[in-house]
């Protein structure tokens, strides 16, 4: 089978994204999960009569539409892969889709959660008001059928679909909605990232009628639609009786929502089952299972591959450059490698709290000091791209200006010198005073990563290399994720090797704003900056696009210039497919697993 890609029909919704974000308004209200566009007409609030613009370009739709594949024109529809009157002639429903994780969440608490593995699971089994389509990058409707946005920007009106109802049976209603919010905002609820967004920007939340919500905001938002219209919507009646401390550390295995899957169960360390919901108000997907399985050796993960005991797994670069056009793939099923907003970057995040590590000198230096290019080359088989800041790469929010720091050990031994260490007993080892005691404090830095990885140790190794050649003693450490996860909220490290999802336009102030260095944030290398506070908060309510894009790149200069984090590489998605599943199609933002289908002859769970 041949390899999928994406590229002419990504670039194409990029463009068709920038062209959205142009419209009548002038207004970009874009996000994690949600861009807003201009369509359509006006309409008078009833409630202040002000002027709404109405979103509602499928005014036939009757059920969720993630993807543009997905039947918007009220035409009778029972699965996902297509209306009734165009399956596919191999069309069967059953069989089982085995995926691999190289980590196993902590929780999959909604909110409380923060890892991209407690996503993955939220996206099948929960929805809420809108989505943003996997091809065109527009809003379209999740358990909201359409929306209205006030002509200034702060009032926001969903009305729901009459007939969605959770995987209970029971309908989601208004009252979902503003329970919700009000758990958000429950300061005993461990959610503090979620809350600071709410917090900060919405005023209010209201149930106008049983499938009516409007928001009032506290201010011009760009992604103003995105915090109102792309949380999760979870049903009262099941999690409305928990007090907070049972929330948050009693339902960790609960996970209960409106979407097309059900948690079926959780195997600590072995996997996550999901199952068709065979109550869902909307087509259903083919499979009867979607199976989590927890994996972390990356060679354990191809063999388990090659003998058909799974499914999907994302190789490691050295089983990508290996196999991906191999005879033993073609036989085997298919490869993917697409590049999506989603995607992130890759860094080291260096904690500035640290004394050691508090001069922005001695960060530049420890970003001289790896070779960047090197280290895809020979550790990524060329897989990836040098970063300079933390947007997304092919976006215009990334400042394109900036050249990254070189690799340089000249060049770092002077910044080093400049910041004051050196390397006084004669010890090969760098050090420096803090304490005025006149005893000078190693130069040793504990990198810590997350277990799971086949990268990750031999990147550890090569960065413990690199400083050791300049005098910088490194200690190697992994942990579980659970636990790492806990070290980073805890402020516990010191230097650690990581990456973020990332998103069509994001917004850096959960990473970035001072505000967010403390309470649980996720600010968790304490980075402190005045200007770069005062430009992200300007960007924020800036609605024209043009001007708030220049106002990222002057963030972007910011943490080039400061080094928080050596940015490392931007991160392609790339897979390998059993050749039984059908309709898979490379969407520009990410697969879509309810759209596949096993023909009835090759099915084998």
């Amino acid at each position: 089978m041949t390899r999928r890609e994406t590229g002419n029909t990504r670039q194409a919704a990029m463009r068709n994204m920038r062209l959205g974000w142009r419209g009548a308004l002038g207004v970009v209200l874009i996000g994690a999960g949600v861009c807003t566009t201009t369509f359509a007409q006006e309409a008078t609030d009833e409630q202040d009569g002000s002027k709404m613009i109405v979103h509602d370009e499928f005014p036939d739709a009757t059920f969720s539409t993630a993807s543009k594949s997905v039947n918007r024109e009220g035409k009778a529809q029972k699965w996902q892969v297509a209306p009734d009157g165009e399956l596919p002639g191999s069309f069967t429903e059953g069989d089982t889709l085995i995926d691999v994780w190289g980590s196993e969440p902590g929780t999959l608490t909604p909110f409380v959660s923060r890892d991209a593995y407690a996503t993955r699971i939220y996206r099948e089994v929960l929805e809420s008001l809108i989505w943003t389509d996997l091809d065109t990058l527009r809003p379209t409707p999740g358990l909201a059928r359409s929306w209205e946005i006030s002509e200034d920007g702060l009032t926001i009106t969903f009305h729901l679909f009459e007939n969605a109802c959770f995987s209970d049976g029971h309908p989601v209603t208004s009252e979902d909605v503003i329970f919700t919010f009000d758990l958000i905002m429950n300061e005993k609820i461990d959610a503090p990232v979620t809350r600071s967004y709410v917090a900060d920007n919405i005023a209010s939340w209201t149930a106008l009628d049983e499938h009516t919500v409007q928001f009032k905001m506290k201010k011009k938002y760009f992604l103003a639609l995105d915090i109102c219209g792309g949380y999760w919507i979870l049903p009262k009646h099941i999690y409305g009786d928990a007090a907070p401390e049972v929330y948050n550390e009693q339902m960790r295995e609960v996970c209960i929502g409106s979407g097309p899957w059900v948690l079926k169960q959780w195997d600590k360390g072995e996997q996550i089952v999901l199952e068709r919901n065979e109550n869902y108000w909307g087509p259903k997907p083919a499979l009867n299972r979607h199976v989590y399985r927890f994996i972390k050796n990356g060679l354990t993960r191809w063999q388990d591959f090659r003998a058909g005991k799974v499914d999907l797994i994302g190789p490691t670069a050295e089983q990508w450059a290996e196999y991906k056009d191999s005879e033993e793939l073609e036989k085997r099923g298919s490869s993917i490698y697409y590049f999506s907003p989603l995607g992130g970057y890759g860094y080291i995040g260096y904690n500035n709290r640290k004394p050691k590590l508090s001069n922005k000198l001695t960060r530049q230096a420890l970003t001289m000091l790896i070779d960047r290019q090197e280290v895809i080359d020979t550790l990524r088989q060329g897989i990836g791209e040098i970063v300079t800041g933390p947007f997304y790469f092919q976006s215009d929010q990334y400042n394109n200006d900036i050249e990254p720091w070189p690799y340089d050990p000249d060049w770092a031994e002077e910044k080093l010198e400049e910041a004051g260490w050196s390397d006084t007993d004669g010890d090969g080892i760098l050090d420096q005073d803090f304490d005025g005691d006149g005893v000078g404090e190693p130069f040793q830095l504990t990198f810590l990563i997350p277990s799971g990885s086949g990268f990750g140790p031999r990147f550890q190794r090569y960065v413990a290399d690199q400083f050791k050649q300049a005098g910088i003693d490194v200690v190697l450490d992994s942990l579980d994720w659970s636990v790492f996860e806990q070290r980073l909220t805890e402020r516990d490290f010191e230097m650690v090797f990581l990456a973020w999802t990332g998103s069509p336009e994001s917004d850096p102030y959960q990473i970035w704003h001072s505000k967010e260095a403390e309470n649980r944030g996720s600010n968790y290398v304490g980075f402190r900056n005045g200007r770069c506070d005062e430009v992200m908060d300007m960007a924020r309510q800036e609605l024209d696009y043009d001007k708030r894009m220049a106002l990222w790149h002057e963030v972007h200069a910011i943490l080039h210039e400061e080094q928080p984090y050596t940015f490392l590489f931007n991160r392609p998605s790339m897979g390998f497919i059993d050749g039984r599943f059908e309709n898979v199609l490379m969407h520009p933002l990410r697969l879509y697993y309810s759209e596949w289908y096993v023909p009835d002859d090759l099915q084998v769970r």
